[in-house]
């Protein structure tokens, strides 16, 4: 679903420009960072609108976490023995209790 868009083109339709050039400079965040955020932007657009205005760093410094577990698990041994067994990357994230959600 998210693969056939142009990476956080849902986030620019809820975040400020401020915020998306923030993810996409950084040398902190990556391809996966930006897939969180389109997703977070697809299912909570509320909510993700209200941790941005709580205060960019709060908002930066979560997708930064999510980003870290999702890339670990994702590309643990474990993880890539599931991706090669046909389980999808959601699939394996909740295997490991990862929540998707914001």
């Amino acid at each position: 679903m998210l693969s056939n868009n142009p990476q956080l083109s849902i986030a620019t339709t809820v975040l400020t420009a401020d915020t998306i050039e923030a993810v996409r400079h950084s040398p902190s965040f990556h391809a996966r960072a930006w897939q969180i955020l389109d997703r977070w932007a697809l299912n909570s657009p509320a909510e993700l609108c209200r941790m941005e205005l709580a205060g960019e760093i709060i908002l930066l410094e979560r997708l930064l976490i999510q980003q870290n577990l999702e890339h670990q698990t994702l590309r643990s041994e474990e993880g890539l023995n599931h991706k090669r067994h046909g389980l999808t990357e959601h699939e394996i994230l909740a295997l490991h209790g990862i929540s998707g959600r914001l």
